[in-house]
């Protein structure tokens, strides 16, 4: 194996020791998934770009996998299978390891089986599983935006109400991992996990919404400092009351599309103008227009990308202003 192959085998080893023990995984599964894991590792760096070397490689891990998991290991270890796919999903979507991205290797594990194990019920977490998973996935190369992995792991989550299972302490240890995730990403496309999130906190969390009101990314992008901007706003006394106004006015704000206001948000808007007041809608739009100069994120080698989501706070910034003023 070249170094990279071998610098994330001997990485990911060492965490995935940490979370089968927290697991409670047995000696013997662990080496046997473990093997199968290092079999799609090698043959993702032996993969060439020809479509049928591909699609021979996916046939034989898929067979080894069904093998495994049909007749080798306990029904219990397929929750520690579960984030090393995503895991390994990611990294494949990255290019630490290799530049050239293996088609079938994504078919495989995205399309096939993390589809299946995310959707599985059978498949069960309790709080303190789920927060040890969060941690092994917390720590991260790169997080890609190829791989589906913050949405498999909040499907993970909805599909078994795990967090409704959890204390209040058990929400913010696993949503602060989960958030931790969003935080390394290089670039944000879009806040719609970010905003998954936000819908997951209950008027009990007052940790997690004062977390919330802290949290910052990693490449300080506009769309972030934006929400940073709206979840400070000094809106109502109540703690509860003051956070859920400012989620609505997240979502709201995120829906400017066009050139010109659609109907959609000019009924939200009215709405909302009905419900807090027009006053409200201007000081947020007011705040909004303070990061005028964040539509753009420039990358420290020079690239210069568009921030769609920092882009549509803006544009109902304006519509709000010129409906107001």
């Amino acid at each position: 194996m070249n170094d990279a192959y071998i610098t994330f085998k001997n990485n990911e080893l060492a965490k995935s020791k940490d979370l089968a023990e927290a697991l409670k995984i047995s000696e013997s599964d662990f080496i046997k998934i473990q093997n199968w894991f290092d079999l799609l590792l090698l043959k993702h760096e032996e993969a060439t770009s020809d479509w049928e070397d591909q699609l021979q490689k996916e046939e034989d891990l898929e067979n080894k996998f069904n093998e495994l998991i049909s007749s080798e290991i306990e029904r219990k270890s397929y929750k520690y299978i579960l984030p090393k796919l995503l895991n390994y999903n990611n990294e494949f979507n990255g290019a630490f390891l290799r530049s050239l991205y293996i088609a079938r290797f994504g078919a495989l594990l995205r399309d096939n089986l993390i589809c299946k194990f995310v959707n599985d019920k059978m498949i069960v977490y309790s709080p303190e599983d789920f927060f040890h998973t969060t941690v092994y996935l917390s720590k991260n190369y790169f997080v890609s935006p190829n791989s589906n992995f913050l949405e498999d792991i909040l499907k993970a989550e909805h599909v078994r109400g795990i967090l409704k299972q959890g204390t209040v302490k058990d929400r913010f240890s696993i949503l602060k991992n989960i958030l931790h995730i969003i935080h390394q990403k290089t670039f944000h496309h879009d806040i719609i996990c970010f905003k998954k999130i936000l819908k997951l906190v209950s008027p009990e969390d007052v940790a997690l919404i004062d977390y919330l009101k802290k949290f910052k990314v990693l490449n300080d992008q506009g769309c972030y400092r934006i929400i940073h901007d709206v979840l400070n706003l000094p809106i109502a006394e109540n703690a509860w009351n003051d956070f859920e106004i400012k989620v609505q006015l997240i979502n709201f704000f995120d829906t400017a599309r066009g050139a010109n206001p659609t109907a959609s948000w000019n009924k939200k808007f009215h709405e909302l103008a009905g419900t807090f007041g027009t006053a409200l809608l201007l000081q947020t739009a007011t705040t909004v227009l303070e990061n005028e100069n964040c539509k753009n994120y420039e990358f420290d080698y020079g690239a210069v990308w568009g921030d769609d989501t920092a882009k549509r706070f803006l544009k109902s910034a304006h519509w709000i202003t010129g409906n107001l003023s």
